[in-house]
């Protein structure tokens, strides 16, 4: 097995989308539908801050985002 496996995107470019709410919410990706229930953490790529309903949760106070710190 290699070292390193090859990428299709830079491990820069991955976020935490936190949902800090306390509801659950069903977001609606290039990639497809996807479950963040409350309070849960899941890794995506920047390219979701470009979705307008991201960006909207985003500014309502509902996800928090921040660069994801790889180990």
């Amino acid at each position: 097995m290699p070292d390193k496996l090859p990428f299709t995107w830079n491990p820069s470019d991955v976020i935490e989308v936190s949902n800090i709410s306390n509801e659950n919410i069903l977001l609606e990706l290039k990639s497809g539908l996807l479950r963040l229930d409350a309070g849960r953490t899941l890794r995506l790529t920047t390219s979701a801050l470009a979705q307008p309903q991201v960006a909207a949760l985003v500014d309502a106070g509902k996800l928090k985002v921040k660069p994801y710190r790889w180990r």
